[in-house]
């Protein structure tokens, strides 16, 4: 039975909330094993709930800083998290050495200068985790969530508003094959049938998870050459071709006397 949406800011605290993390947050010490104290994490858009889970590791960093987007103003926990503006953050440059970015994308076409910024921030062997719903029947199913809100992205589409940001993905992954309306198997079975998912329907979680790495020469435009048909190439006539067939004509009626 679906239940009702609790207020967007009250959600991880709810059991369909908890079910959330409890997938997502195993997902993050995957794409980050080596996670330790010396680094510094910082968790773009409403990721209080998700840096919360790296606390729960052996290893937990020293360094957790929340920067919430104006529109997750009510999610702050005062003394731990922080309300900036995503297109310039208040940071020092090359500060962080992970950045994780949960509901940090809600337009796409402000999302390559949010990525560009949370790229700044990043030190140059750092890593960005960013969680976005994907734009293949994954809104569908997150109906009800704060991901509804967020905007919908495909592989392809990501892998161009990376590269415009500077930044060249690494590793992917999916998350959410269930119903999110299923909350006693999203927190019993979440997991089972994500492995299954990905085995049987891959491309069809509601969540991608793409890392990246910082890359300076990815948005550079490359010289494109366009290519030229079969078809075209043998019916135009190129310059020059009538007389040269003509110059072999003459040399063959020369080399028959």
């Amino acid at each position: 039975m679906f239940d009702v949406m609790p207020p967007e800011s009250s959600f991880y605290t709810t059991v369909r909330g908890q079910g959330f993390l409890a997938l997502v947050g195993e997902r993050l010490r995957w794409f980050w094993p080596d996670l330790g104290q010396a680094h510094a994490v910082l968790g773009l858009g409403n990721a209080a709930a998700y840096l919360e889970k790296l606390e729960s590791g052996k290893n937990t960093p020293t360094c957790l800083v929340a920067a919430n987007a104006p529109q997750w103003s009510e999610a702050s926990v005062p003394g731990r998290s922080c309300v900036v503006d995503m297109h310039s953050l208040p940071f020092q440059p090359e500060q962080f050495d992970r950045v994780l970015m949960v509901h940090a994308l809600d337009d796409r076409k402000n999302s390559v200068s949010v990525l560009r910024a949370a790229g700044q921030v990043m030190k140059p062997d750092g890593r960005l985790l960013l969680v976005v719903p994907s734009r293949f029947g994954g809104r569908a199913r997150l109906r009800g969530t704060p991901f509804w809100h967020d905007a919908a992205f495909s592989r392809r589409c990501l892998r161009h508003m990376l590269a415009a940001a500077m930044l060249r993905p690494e590793q992917w992954d999916e998350a959410i094959f269930l119903p999110t309306g299923a909350m006693r198997w999203l927190r019993h079975n979440g997991r089972k049938m994500d492995i299954a998912g990905k085995v049987l329907c891959p491309g069809a979680g509601s969540l991608i998870l793409v890392e990246a790495v910082r890359d300076e020469y990815s948005a550079l435009s490359l010289p494109v050459k366009a290519r030229q048909r079969w078809l075209s190439r043998s019916l135009l006539p190129v310059r020059g071709t009538a007389k040269a067939m003509q110059d072999r004509k003459y040399v063959s009626r020369i080399s028959r006397r």
